[in-house]
């Protein structure tokens, strides 16, 4: 069966507001966007993260918010640099966040682009950004350990002692990596290799219909050869905007990525990951999806025009 969730505009209401009073009415504006999303029953709701390259709202509060105002969909980061914190707070934070949605959490994680603007953010919160992919497993392991109970001590990057975690998530978190960088014959990086490998309950990929099923098929051999038992559900980060003609909706993907990425997006990109244009032309390109093992998209519209982006791609799909 196969389920749909939403990325909610948390950096889009930032872009928005020039002002804290401005910016407060349209966070109220963004949670009435959530439960929208859940009435219309997308199976899930997510957040990206930034802390200083693109301005937007810290995810694990604003998933807390989220929490308090949903009962049963799914909650989670698309995708959390867990790289640039300290991994007892996250530890901390996501298992508060866990128990307050009553085991809802989804824990995406990855690195995020490759960017000057990046490296800056990087070095400006003291994280060596060579290491940003050893940084980011060395963090999952001691994470784990501390929803478990267990007492753990590092001695990497974040250096301490006989750590332990008196407040534990309500189940443990499923972890789901994300990652664009993937090769049909010599398969995923090593560092991303080995998080798939220790981590993975889901692989959150942003790729076209054709790579799909390649790269999920791939990371299920690398958890079934590790012994690690998993079933990893098989989803796609899918950008789209439903509109009257293909090239209106490039024209407003391209608008609102272009506010904040500064690279210039073809429409040829966009294409590849993305399905733009009217409903059938949309249809038909998650439709591909699909096709190629997708389980559940985690759908980004990339215009100002959120509500309704909803109510078309619920529609469309009979949610």
């Amino acid at each position: 069966m196969v389920s749909h969730g939403y990325v909610l505009p948390t950096r889009g209401i930032a872009m928005q507001s020039d002002s804290s009073m401005s910016l407060s009415s349209s966070t109220a504006a963004l949670l009435t966007l959530a439960s929208h999303a859940e009435s219309l029953d997308f199976s899930s709701l997510w957040v990206g993260d930034s802390i200083l390259t693109r301005y937007r709202l810290e995810p694990l509060t604003t998933l807390a918010s989220i929490a308090a105002l949903t009962k049963k969909v799914q909650i989670g980061t698309a995708i959390y640099l867990l790289h640039l914190r300290h991994p007892i707070h996250v530890a901390h934070a996501t298992a508060t966040l866990d128990q307050l949605s009553g085991g809802r959490f989804i824990f995406g994680v990855g690195v995020g682009t490759s960017h000057e603007s990046t490296l800056n953010e990087s070095m400006n919160l003291g994280v060596p950004f060579s290491e940003r992919g050893n940084i980011l497993n060395d963090s999952l392991d001691l994470i784990r350990n501390l929803w478990r109970g267990e007492t753990v001590s590092s001695t990497g990057i974040y250096s301490f002692d006989d750590a332990r975690l008196n407040v534990p998530p309500s189940r443990e978190p499923p972890i789901y990596v994300a990652t664009t960088k993937f090769d049909s014959k010599s398969g995923f990086p090593n560092s991303i290799q080995k998080r798939i490998e220790q981590h993975a309950d889901g692989l959150m990929p942003q790729t076209d219909p054709s790579n799909y099923y390649s790269m999920i098929s791939h990371a299920r051999d690398i958890v079934e050869k590790s012994g690690r038992k998993s079933s990893i559900v098989a989803t796609n980060y899918t950008d789209v905007v439903i509109a009257p003609s293909e090239k209106e909706a490039f024209a407003q993907a391209r608008a609102y990525i272009g506010s904040y990425y500064p690279w210039n997006i073809s429409d040829a990109n966009l294409k590849k990951a993305g399905a733009f244009g009217p409903p059938e032309m949309v249809a038909e390109k998650i439709h591909s999806f699909i096709d190629s093992g997708v389980e559940h998209f985690i759908v980004r519209f990339p215009t100002l025009d959120q509500k309704n982006q909803l109510d078309l791609y619920s529609d469309l799909f009979n949610l």
